[in-house]
């Protein structure tokens, strides 16, 4: 199986590869160096990278590639492969050959093994230089490996017809031509390097990569700039003509589903605006968080097949009223016989739900705003109430603290409203909660519309709070054609806008 290194990753880092920040200016090129000098560099520079940087986390998603170096003629070049177009995944990208690691498998052992089924690569035709620093990649929350590779006895090579379209051997030197620089905003924060290579878009992580090589071997090679001073006119946002593809359903039962484009979205302040229309009424937080922690312990319950016997849960909770639907899931969920144990982040402003957990008990954790300690393991499922509609400094901290935890374990996460970190008008700000299931409270808030979060959200489902359709009225919203829960109080949102390998550039500081 292929795996393709794209999205934005924590790729290696300025600490560990050496970057430098001189050179020509736009319209002067530099070329790769003679192979010694490359070879040279880059294996003093692997030298310096401590041993914790190259071993990914041991209950986490590790998947190696290999980052073949050719030395033809006229110049090194890198072996890349253009995926199939019609995959479900990635189709068309251009990515690194590599899958996920065999048990028992050696980084190397597994970079080589990909590369010999995808491309017909002879092992003993190459060198293994050695294996740089591990990176995430937060939509599939896999750790990378890249295997650094000379290819001593160039051969043949062969496309696997169930994987590849084309196999490209790309020069370094293309790579150092202005003119095909790219850039791709994928957050509010920040641009990733990006490469227009004919009718190819070289992005994401697999560009990640090749950057931080192009920093090591050929030191000033941007010439000091940073991706978005190129500017608006040669940004691309490739994940907003990714093919179609369908969500995976993530939890059991035969649930109603509706386009999700075809769903009224709202703001934070709409929603801010119902919830003081519902105190007026008499509906207050706590009847809210009840109906709200109800839709996310059933959420859990299906995810799980119902039977919670023996099921242990990690419900991470933040100060409001996220935090509090999460507090009411852990007494629900501990009710119907899972092992809950809660963390809770910053002082709640609904005591009366720990009051309740702690009676009932249920071990209750009192974090700080750096959120869990690695050393901590969270349960079988993850529940994410951490942040919803609003985060001021610090809570505005705290998903980058939760997914810098996440980030070791291969654990579903569950969240609340919105993963962590999503904005609920803006989409992608920042670092954030990659989650497998997302329930939406109410209506979908307009940030979860934007295609570049659909690969933070996971499967997405609405769930049916009781708002009155009067509640929205009053704040300009007008549900058409009837409720969307006129089949079920549980409905799954699908799309077939979704974007399936976006990350950002922030959580590129994450492994720090």
């Amino acid at each position: 199986m292929g795996l393709p290194v794209r999205g934005s990753a924590r790729v290696p880092s300025a600490r560990t590869w050496r970057r430098a920040r001189v050179g020509p200016t736009m319209g002067e090129p530099m070329v790769a160096p003679p192979a010694d000098a490359f070879w040279r560099r880059l294996r003093s520079a692997l030298a310096e990278v401590p041993d914790e940087a190259r071993t990914p986390p041991a209950e986490a998603r590790v998947g190696a590639v290999l980052v073949l170096v050719e030395e033809a003629a006229d110049g090194l070049k890198v072996v890349l492969t253009r995926r199939r177009r019609d995959l479900r995944s990635h189709p068309g990208q251009l990515s690194f050959p590599g899958g996920r690691r065999e048990p028992g498998e050696s980084l190397e052992d597994s970079a080589l093994r990909e590369a010999r089924e995808e491309v017909g690569l002879r092992p003993d035709s190459v060198e293994v230089v050695g294996v740089g620093p591990t990176f995430y990649i937060p939509p599939s929350r896999f750790w990378v490996a890249p295997v650094l590779a000379r290819w001593r006895a160039p051969h043949p090579l062969s496309e696997n017809p169930w994987e590849v379209d084309e196999i490209l051997r790309v020069p370094l030197d293309r790579l150092l031509d202005p003119e095909r620089w790219r850039h791709a905003p994928l957050s509010l924060e920040g641009s990733t390097w990006a490469w227009q290579l004919d009718d190819d878009l070289l992005w994401g992580a697999t560009a990640g990569v090749l950057s931080v090589l192009l920093d090591t071997a050929v030191p000033g090679w941007h010439g000091g700039r940073e991706p978005h001073e190129l500017g608006e006119g040669r940004a691309v946002r490739p994940w907003e003509q990714v093919p179609a593809r369908e969500r995976r359903p993530r939890l059991e039962g035969d649930l109603p589903t509706l386009d999700q484009v075809e769903v009224v979205h709202v703001t934070s302040e709409q929603v801010r605006g119902v919830r003081r229309w519902l105190d007026g009424h008499g509906v207050g937080a706590t009847a809210r968080a009840e109906q709200a922690g109800r839709a996310i312990a059933h959420a859990v319950r299906r995810l799980h097949g119902l039977a919670m016997s023996d099921v242990s849960v990690t419900v991470l909770a933040g100060p409001s009223s996220n935090g509090s639907g999460g507090l009411v899931a852990a007494r629900l969920l501990a009710a119907a016989g899972a092992q809950v144990d809660v963390l809770a982040v910053g002082a709640s402003r609904h005591p009366e739900q720990l009051g309740l957990l702690e009676a009932a008990g249920i071990e209750v954790a009192r974090l700080g705003p750096r959120g869990p300690d690695d050393s901590r393991s969270p349960g079988q499922v993850v529940v994410d109430a951490v942040l919803g509609v609003g985060a001021v400094p610090p809570l505005a901290d705290l998903p980058k603290a939760a997914a810098r935890w996440l980030r070791r374990h291969d654990v579903p996460v569950v969240s609340l409203d919105l993963p962590s970190g999503i904005g609920p008008d803006v989409g992608l700000r920042g670092p954030c909660v990659t989650a497998d299931v997302t329930v939406s409270l109410g209506l979908p808030l307009v940030g979860l519309r934007e295609p570049i979060t659909h690969a933070y959200v996971g499967d997405l489902y609405l769930a049916d709070l009781g708002v009155p359709p009067a509640a929205w009225e009053a704040v300009g919203v007008a549900l058409g054609d009837g409720s969307p829960f006129a089949r079920g109080p549980l409905v799954r949102l699908t799309s077939g806008h979704r974007a399936t390998d976006a990350g950002t550039p922030d959580q590129a500081t994450l492994t720090d």
